[in-house]
């Protein structure tokens, strides 16, 4: 491995034309600009050039530089030479493209989602020409920049003789910035650019007001319709000034480039929100692949703490309490299936089974619930991997799944079957019931109500008395009278099932109420139709089906 040197520039730029990753550590000229920083290390051979980051004493591979027929040899290499040198075999930054060239020809990595590593990519004609709705906020700011200052500023290409001027500015710069040392790195980085010029093709521009530099802009060819901004500086009390050096730099580009590669956010909140605003059409997604496999397996007594700290993080509407009772009444680890990667729980979900009435029979089927990644897992396909192993798996002709996104399951064959009305009911008759936690009394009501319905869930007095009676308990309350019961959530006011044999008997349960939500099988006044309940296979939506399960 050898460090970074002018005379191998040319070999590295021509091979990393040949990947096309469009991804802007794949640059050289980046690798040029933070070589201080993040410790490059590269080794060419004669079909691609691999190349070694060394940050912090922890070494990792960025994606090997190469046509795509040279990759595999590429990779066996990478793994040799972390054999060899007890180094990690982990590349950071793999696009998307790389990861589907990984599975289809069986390279074995785990994959982590660097969400805050996405590059923002954005249309240069657009952030050229301002024009367009969603340029409006920007297109104001300029608009105000030229209002101010269109006889004072003059713009003018970067030059390399510019650098005395430049760093003059970024002095004064550095000392109104937050993080002052964050700029001294970044100076640093763009004095190495200013060394190697030529060598590495910087193009940009800059702006001045009144013969005083203001602003300026350093960037490179990513690729043929491709360029990267590696910095970007203004006078920030200017307002318009940043879209100014942006417009002025793009339009004296080459017109061979349509997209602009704007790097990542860092992570940085307010990076990200200033990125975003300017509308990236789209983003480049990334992961760190470490090597290893992962698994399909049942859960275990030793996967059940992670598992129970993946739920408690995953679903926004259980709390401490709920996530104790289901654990200790509902959760079963034979119902469980999990991805891992050597012992660590990635994603699971569970299929608890059931019997439903439907079609005039008793039928078994499963209610898949829990499925949840691990954030840093997330978007890396392995909740698909396990969905479709569960449904391959699957002994039942259908399956039944509530979601937050119900768009996620759709490309599974789930379709949206079950669904309720809900309404606002304001009262306007005596209230006639009282709290009622009687399992027999409210399991009658049930088979009352349900007699005329299809596809319900077979209920006896144990499923009261042992999970909904206690679970509705934490957090509401269940009224009844001789004809109707309801449970309503008091924290958010709204009745999360309605059972009733008579609808005037309803009506005087909710008149216990000033007015309040209610999702039901009938409508008060305006209402919305919502999904309750998706269903796989040989299920065929129809006028009568009702079911409710919250867990």
């Amino acid at each position: 491995m050898k460090k970074l040197n002018k005379e191998d520039l040319p070999k590295l730029k021509e091979f990393s034309k040949k990947a096309q990753y469009n991804e802007y550590n794949s640059n050289v000229v980046t690798m040029v600009m933070w070589d201080h920083v993040y410790e490059i290390f590269y080794e060419l051979h004669e079909n691609f050039a691999l190349i070694l980051v060394n940050y912090h004493h922890r070494f990792g591979w960025l994606m090997p530089l190469c046509d795509e027929k040279y990759l595999t040899e590429a990779f066996i290499e990478m793994n040799r030479y972390s054999c060899e040198h007890h180094i990690p075999y982990e590349i950071h930054g793999m696009n998307q493209k790389l990861k589907d060239y990984c599975e289809s020809h069986g390279l074995s990595f785990v994959y982590h989602n660097d969400i805050d590593a996405q590059d923002y990519i954005y249309d240069i004609e657009m952030q050229r020409s301002l024009s367009g709705k969603k340029m409006q906020k920007r297109r104001n700011h300029f608009n105000a920049f030229m209002k101010e200052y269109k006889d004072r500023f003059v713009y003018r290409p970067l030059r390399k003789e510019d650098q005395n001027i430049i760093f003059a500015f970024l002095e004064k710069w550095k000392n109104s910035h937050a993080d002052p040392e964050a700029i001294e790195r970044e100076m640093k980085g763009i004095k190495k650019l200013f060394e190697w010029y030529d060598e590495c093709e910087i193009k940009g521009g800059c702006i001045y007001i009144d013969d005083e530099l203001k602003a300026f802009s350093m960037y490179s060819e990513l690729s043929e319709n491709m360029i990267q901004m590696h910095v970007e500086k203004a006078d920030h009390t200017i307002r318009g000034l940043y879209v100014a050096i942006l417009k002025y730099t793009l339009m004296n580009c080459d017109p061979k480039y349509i997209y602009l590669n704007r790097e990542d956010d860092l992570g940085l909140e307010s990076l990200r929100k200033a990125k975003t605003d300017m509308h990236p059409i789209y983003k480049i997604k990334k992961y760190l692949a470490y090597q290893g496999e992962v698994n399909i397996v049942q859960a275990t007594d030793e996967h059940y703490a992670q598992i129970k700290k993946l739920w408690s993080e995953s679903f926004p509407d259980e709390d401490e309490a709920s996530t104790e009772f289901y654990f200790s009444h509902l959760y079963r680890s034979e119902n469980t299936w999990l991805v891992v990667h050597e012992f660590k729980v990635l994603c699971m979900l569970q299929m608890r089974e059931m019997q439903i009435f439907k079609d005039g029979k008793i039928q078994n089927t499963a209610f898949i619930v829990g499925v949840a990644t691990d954030p840093y897992y997330q978007g890396c396909g392995y909740m698909k991997m396990l969905m479709n192993h569960i449904l391959n798996e699957s002994k039942f002709s259908f399956l039944l799944i509530q979601a937050y996104n119900w768009e996620l399951y759709k490309p599974f064959g789930f379709k949206e079957t079950y669904t309720h009305f809900f309404s606002h009911f304001v009262r306007h008759g005596e209230f006639n019931g009282q709290l009622c936690y009687d399992s027999a009394h409210l399991l009658k009501l049930y088979e009352g109500f349900t007699k005329n319905k299809d596809g319900w869930r077979i209920r006896d007095s144990a499923y009261y008395d042992d999970y909904l009676i206690p679970y509705k308990k934490m957090d509401s309350e269940i009224y009844a009278n001789d004809k109707a019961y309801i449970i309503v959530n008091k924290e958010h006011s709204y009745v999360s099932e309605c059972i009733y044999t008579d609808k005037q008997a309803l009506i005087s349960l909710l008149n216990h109420f000033e007015e309040i939500d209610v999702c039901a099988d009938i409508a008060f006044g305006t209402y919305e139709i919502r999904n309750s309940m998706m269903v796989k296979g040989d299920f065929k939506k129809n006028d009568h089906l009702f079911i409710c399960e919250n867990l």
